[in-house]
């Protein structure tokens, strides 16, 4: 579903679709192993000739089929980029290409890469939520509502005290991916065991740093090979903010029912429509908003068990992350998406409340 043109859209937003892309992916692990030698050549361990070769290289001159056979012997992806990128510099610059490196460097380099722009992104849309709701604070300074508590009406209450609330938990989600992007987006450089005992000439910390400056990511010491707790914290992090999302769509779908209908999204013709009852006018922003939300806070919980490696590297956690963090982000974007759309269209019926307060 979320491949497919007709359902995508409901389910991530573009943005985030091509930040994750199969050709963003590979492009990035392209960058990380031309900025590489670049880092490398500035420390004088690989030959400007080599840098200059590897920068001709992009993804339109790769063989996609070729590597995907090649993934398919090796299991992993790596190998075959790197033998492609070989044999573009030639065979006297080709042992230069990849230098000191190993798989996990390249593509745990690339998602911190694709993990950043993920959460510009999300940070974005997330501060388009918290300013609609800001304006449906400013626009109804004194409505009142009744207070709902275990299912029944209790007492009367400012309805700006309720998106009050939300704003709040919103800002503090903000504030926990903010602080959780300092502890996961991070260069790998270490070589096969990540310790950089590759670089016997003592220049692995230099290239580190180098790398790290390069991409705009930070530096993690001794590595985090093994250590899978930042990409956790970042993960983790997006599942609170759908289950935010999830709780205030859930609600303001409840608002919106016949039984209440003190808020109902903005309609217009064919909106929500129903194919038996012509008469239903569906919410559908906060439905989607809600569903999608659900799925990202779901997803989000399996990275816990994906921090669980054994000893120096275990393939059977990291290759889940391949698909596990993708997939949050992705279905973060579309429940803020969702979410947007139904706050910016939401009308307040300021007379059912008032009749409901009787």
């Amino acid at each position: 579903m979320l491949e497919w043109q007709l359902m995508q859209d409901s389910f991530s937003s573009t943005n985030m679709r091509h930040i994750w892309s199969e050709s963003s992916t590979i492009s990035a692990w392209i960058k990380v192993e031309q900025t590489l030698a670049r880092a490398q050549s500035d420390a004088g361990l690989v030959p400007n000739e080599a840098v200059v070769a590897l920068d001709g290289f992009c993804i339109g001159k790769l063989d996609q089929e070729r590597l995907r056979q090649d993934m398919a012997l090796v299991g992993r992806p790596i190998v075959g980029l790197v033998g492609q990128l070989r044999e573009h510099v030639g065979k006297d610059l080709a042992k230069f290409v990849h230098f000191n490196s190993t798989t996990q460097d390249i593509m745990d380099t690339a998602l911190a890469m694709q993990m950043k722009l993920g959460l510009a992104t999300v940070l974005i849309d997330l501060d388009k939520l918290v300013f609609f709701l800001t304006d449906l604070i400013e626009a109804h300074p004194n409505t009142r509502m009744i207070g709902r508590t275990n299912g029944q009406h209790a007492i009367p209450m400012l309805l700006r005290t309720k998106f009050e609330v939300w704003r709040a938990e919103l800002l503090r989600r903000r504030e926990v991916i903010t602080e959780a992007e300092k502890h996961g987006v991070f260069v790998q450089v270490g070589g096969p065991l990540g310790d950089l005992s590759n670089y016997s000439d003592g220049t692995g910390a230099e290239i580190k740093v180098r790398l790290a400056e390069a991409l705009g990511l930070g530096v993690a010491e001794p590595h985090w090979q093994n250590a899978r707790d930042g990409v956790a914290d970042i993960v983790t992090a997006l599942g609170a903010l759908c289950a935010t999302i999830c709780k205030i769509a859930h609600n303001i779908n409840l608002l919106s029912s016949s039984d209440i209908g003190e808020v109902r999204e903005c309609h217009k013709n064919g909106k929500g429509a129903s194919s038996s009852m012509h008469h239903k006018r569906n919410q559908r922003a906060s439905e989607f908003a809600e569903a999608v939300a659900r799925l990202g806070r779901q997803r989000s919980e399996q990275i816990g068990e994906l921090t669980l490696h054994q000893h120096e590297r275990s393939g059977g956690v990291w290759v889940g992350e391949w698909v596990v963090v993708p997939e949050v982000f992705m279905l973060t974007s579309g429940a803020l998406s969702w979410a947007n759309r139904m706050l910016s269209e939401l009308r307040v019926d300021e007379g059912g409340m008032e009749q409901n307060l009787i």
